[in-house]
């Protein structure tokens, strides 16, 4: 049917014509609109049926109609546009149904393999014609999809078929029914390892690099998207089965490292995973191989998703990231590889790293990740891993950010991160942090911005870790802006830059408005100091305190460390600063140099540090020979409280170009070889009232 556009008129005023009643209009023959007097200064315009406008000329045929509507309508200076026709639809969505179109059960006993075969080989078929990117859904109804296939071929003793290999398939999406009661799971008894050929049983390789295709039994992939690009996979189950495996020896390196992967990523844009639990496969829940940058620095993203889904119980990662340009997961979790029983192996099916995610780039580059809202919780390895090869490589990530996450390591480091561009926002970090990057450029710098360093138990079971952050020499420029580090355990930081020369700032580690909280009773167990810093740069207010609860003073007496021989850098508060030394029963050593308010100040900004009750700030040489060296700048000021003690030790050295303060009830000692003088106006105020002797024992 013909079509009247009306320009100027909104949608409401078209429907209905509220300034002419209707039957009016339906009474008059040849009457024209009935005009409204606003109708010209209608913003929009709007089709409408040429027989519903013009019910006041029900003698009129259409042609009529229309002559008679242009003329009115030109009167307006309006616009009729008659015989337009309404946009065309977008082609219908293609709807398969993987029991009804392609033959599977879904029983939880018969082995669908060979129906998702099908469905695999229609969608690659039809991705090569002119119907290859018309959106398609290939629809999982609820049930239990057994599948696993092996059979002896060129690549090994028993090599598994890949259960629904996908090509160049573009705008398909793989829609279970829920998660919870939509499941593709792997049949018991697959083999996977080292099998001996001739006998078929397993094999124990020597020690080594075992790789001898002839003894490799795999078991494929579940989901692989090879050059594929706009592919959804939701509300599934994707089950390796690894407790019910028959396993035989290590194949690789360390474990079985051959394919047996829940979802296999490479050459592909716009992957989406979304309400998947992806758990219990031989290797790796998902790995993302693409090769499509040509760099770091190219512009183009890759656009791979993940979204509200779990990668749990994998036997060598839950993610592995070896290719990746755009990548980012919400409220996923990448916990526990590593932790399921295999029952003929009678204990974990464990291969390294056996992380919650490994970002390893290889043969290529990996950038701009995002982690946001997740957990990498109790894996065997590292909850996160990102090694550096050694020796001179450029570099080969850049922009990975974690925002609101846990990572909580109990039998391994919660995070491993040698590789450049890493981030941390706002995330919990329960058991020891190891590393950093050597970093050549601010940008390539470790950084951590609100996070909570814990050595909080899990389930039971303490956190992993001498200490909450363990980077000694191997490091360069780490920051840590409005952190928390809590004790109760285990060390505070234990951490020492890659640093060549007392000149070389730009190595030293940064911290910014950090809280430090001491909360055991005493010393800790392992061998050390409490707290090691060398070379450290404070800003804004720092603090050092005790936790909530403990008062301190019990048990052996507990040392925190500013300076180490092995980075002869200074440690420095500037100004505008604060540093606030409050653990009792505590003393902080400073070996080396320590400048307060060193160089270029402005005036009205000053730096202070503060020794109070029970705590000792002494200097001390740490070796015979040595000295220890405290400056104070003109714009800063060390005050003692009550109750808080400062000891000079032997080779000490402080020169006062501002305030040094011994309030009354507090300690000073001052040995003989140790040196105080005052540059400036410089002042050095003992109150009478101070205890003019040795403070309480710090080591």
């Amino acid at each position: 049917m013909p079509w009247l556009a009306i320009q100027g008129m909104t949608s409401g005023e078209a429907l209905v014509n509220p300034w002419y009643p209707p039957q009016h209009l339906q009474s008059q023959r040849g009457c024209g609109l009935g005009w409204p007097r606003k109708l010209a200064a209608a913003p929009a315009a709007l089709a409408l049926q040429v027989s519903t406008v013009f019910r006041c000329f029900p003698t009129m045929d259409i042609k009529s109609a229309n002559r008679r509507a242009a003329t009115l309508l030109a009167g307006a200076g309006l616009l009729l546009v008659v015989g337009a026709r309404p946009a065309p639809r977008p082609p219908a969505v293609l709807r398969k149904d993987l029991k009804r179109d392609f033959g599977a059960l879904g029983d939880g006993r018969t082995n669908d393999q060979a129906a998702f075969a099908r469905a695999a080989a229609f969608f690659n078929q039809r991705a090569q014609g002119p119907d290859g990117a018309v959106p398609a859904v290939l629809f999982v109804p609820r049930g239990v999809y057994v599948v696993g296939r092996q059979a002896p071929g060129p690549n090994g003793y028993r090599w598994g078929d890949d259960v629904l290999p996908l090509v160049g398939c573009r705008n398909l999406t793989i829609a279970g029914q829920d998660s919870g009661r939509t499941e593709i799971r792997y049949a018991a008894g697959l083999r996977y390892g080292s099998f001996d050929p001739a006998t078929g049983r397993a094999f124990q390789p020597p020690p080594g690099y075992f790789t001898d295709r002839a003894y490799a039994a795999s078991g494929g992939t579940c989901v692989r998207l090879e050059r594929c690009e706009n592919v959804v996979v939701a509300d599934l189950a994707l089950n390796g089965n690894s407790p019910r495996l028959a396993l035989g020896g290590a194949w690789g390196d360390t474990g079985i490292q051959l394919p047996f992967d829940g979802v296999f990523v490479t050459g592909s844009r716009g992957v989406t995973l979304r309400r998947v639990a992806v758990h219990h496969f031989g290797r790796d829940g998902v790995q993302v191989l693409n090769h499509l940058a040509t760099g770091l620095a190219d512009p183009a993203r890759e656009n791979i998703r993940f979204e509200n889904s779990t990668f749990d119980y994998n036997g060598r990662q839950g993610l592995s990231l070896t290719g990746v340009h755009g990548f980012r997961a919400d409220n996923c979790s990448f916990s526990h590889t590593a932790r399921a029983r295999n029952a003929g192996l009678g204990r974990a099916l464990f291969s390294n790293p056996a992380a919650g995610v490994d970002v390893e780039p290889e043969g290529g580059t990996v950038a701009h990740l995002a982690f946001v809202g997740c957990r990498f919780v109790d894996n065997g390895g590292q909850g996160l891993v990102s090694d550096r090869p050694a020796g001179p490589h450029p570099p080969a990530t850049a922009d990975v950010r974690l925002v609101d996450c846990t990572l909580w390591g109990t039998t391994n480091w919660s995070a491993w991160v040698t590789q450049p561009g890493f981030s941390f926002e706002n995330c919990r970090v329960y058991g020891a942090f190891v590393h950093g990057c050597a970093a050549a450029t601010a940008a390539e710098a470790t950084r951590f911005t609100g996070c909570t360093f814990a050595d909080r138990p899990y389930a039971g079971r303490p956190a992993l870790g001498p200490g909450l952050l363990l980077s000694d020499g191997h490091a360069r420029g780490l920051r840590f802006d409005g952190c928390r580090f809590e004790a109760a355990h285990g060390a505070l930081l234990r951490a020492v830059p890659l640093a060549a020369a007392a000149a070389d700032s730009a190595a030293a580690f940064h911290f910014r408005g950090c809280t430090f909280e001491w909360r055991a009773l005493g010393a800790p167990a392992a061998a050390g100091p409490a707290l090691l810093l060398a070379g450290p740069v404070f800003s804004e207010t720092t603090v050092l305190r005790n936790g909530p609860g403990t008062k301190g003073g019990a048990g052996a007496p507990v040392t925190f460390v500013l300076g180490d021989a092995r980075a002869p850098l200074p440690a420095v508060l500037r100004a505008p600063g604060r540093l606030e030394l409050r653990v009792r029963g505590a003393g902080t050593l400073v070996r080396g140099r320590f400048d307060v308010a060193w160089g270029p100040v402005l005036p009205t900004d000053s730096a202070r540090v503060v020794v109070g009750a029970g705590h000792a700030l002494a200097l001390a040489a740490a070796a015979p020979g040595d000295t220890a060296t405290l400056y104070l700048g003109p714009n800063a000021r060390l005050v003692i409280e009550r109750g808080g003690a400062l000891e000079l030790r032997r080779y000490a050295q402080v020169v006062v170009a501002g305030q040094l303060v011994v309030e009354p009830g507090a300690y000073y000692a001052h040995d003989p070889l140790a040196t105080v003088r005052t540059e400036g106006r410089g002042e050095v105020l003992v109150s009478p009232a101070a205890v003019l002797v040795a403070p309480p024992a710090v080591r």
